[in-house]
Formats: C-alpha cells, structure tokens, sequence
C-alpha cells in the first residue's frame, strides 16, 4: 500500500474515534442548591388604622403596634409554591391560599365600623432569601384598594422578598445565581365573604 493511502486510513480512523469519544461525554448538567430551609418571620407592624381580627377570634393586629405573627404559612412547599401564587393571578388565589396555610380575617379601616371580609397570608422566609421582607412584614393596605374593595370587588395588597436562586454546573463546578421574588404576606379584601 501506498504511504498515502495509509496515513489517510489511520487520518480516518483517528478522526472517527475522537468523535465516537466526544460522543459519549455525559451531558453538563444543572444541579439546584438553594437553600429553602423554612424561617419563620417572627415579626412585623400593621399600618396605623388599620385593624386585623381572625374571623375565629384567635389573633387581632392593631395598627401602628408591632405585632409577634400568630401564624406561618408556606408559599414554598409542592402544591402551595411561589409559582401557583403569582403575580399574573394572585388576585383570583385567595382560595389557594387558604389551603397553604393562609387565614380568614376581617379587616376594618380608618374609623369605618363595617369590616372588610379578608384572607391573610403571612409567608416564611427561606435560608437564601433577602432584604427588610424576609425578616419582618410591614403590612399596609392602600385607601384606594379599600374603596374598591367596598364597592363590591375583590383587592389585594402584598409585599415581595428577594431571594437567590443558585445552581451548579456538573462539568465545570461553576455556581450560577438568579435574583427571583416572593411574597412576604398577602392580604385579600372584599366585602363579600371570600
């Protein structure tokens, strides 16, 4: 055989080989490793005139006084996450919610004796989560929203919390952070039941 013909056969073969060999690399993948470790927001403040009552009587939240929160819930976990309760919906999820661990309350505002009916949230904070929202609430529910929630619609006012999301890449070990958002605390208002 001709010099050639056999650095060209072993070209070929080599050539074959190396893309059989870079064939079979196992894909990069993207391993999440964010922290959601639940922490309870232990505290928070009511707007002055603004009053919360548990519809069954077993936490009222003053406005203007710090308050210790009666209550946790979990917009984290499989079925009550961030993405069942988002922006684009949250008003129609009062319902939603209250199977995440969300309560019914009456709300009364400025001196108006007739209250508000309502559904309370007040969201954990996760171990990656930041900011003011993600280790105290500040609830505050605008006139404007009242005044519409009075005429018969349903309102809604929230406070959002910042949290990172990182991942790992398996073949370079490089971690990847995303600055998304959660809710701090919910409040629906209407005044019809909800």
């Amino acid at each position: 055989m001709k010099v050639w013909l056999k650095l060209a056969i072993s070209g070929l073969a080599i050539a074959g080989m190396l893309l059989l060999a870079m064939g079979s690399e196992q894909p990069a993948r993207l391993t999440n490793i964010t922290s959601k470790a639940p922490i309870p927001i232990q505290h928070g403040v009511l707007e002055e005139g603004l009053t919360i009552v548990a519809e069954d009587k077993s936490f009222e939240l003053k406005g203007g006084e710090r308050f210790q929160s009666p209550f946790q819930s979990n917009l984290w976990t499989y079925g009550c996450d961030i993405n069942s309760i988002n922006g684009k919906n949250v008003l129609n999820n009062s319902t939603q919610a209250q199977l995440c661990g969300g309560k019914k309350v009456h709300v009364f505002y400025g001196n108006n004796p007739e209250p508000l009916y309502g559904v309370l949230v007040l969201n954990s904070s996760i171990a990656t989560a930041k900011g003011p929202a993600s280790r105290s609430y500040m609830i505050k529910m605008p006139s404007d929203k009242i005044a519409h929630a009075r005429e018969g619609n349903t309102a809604v006012a929230f406070e959002i919390m910042k949290w990172d999301n990182k991942s790992r890449w398996s073949h370079t070990g490089a971690i990847s952070t995303t600055e998304k958002t959660a809710y701090a605390w919910i409040l629906w208002v209407s005044a019809y039941p909800l």
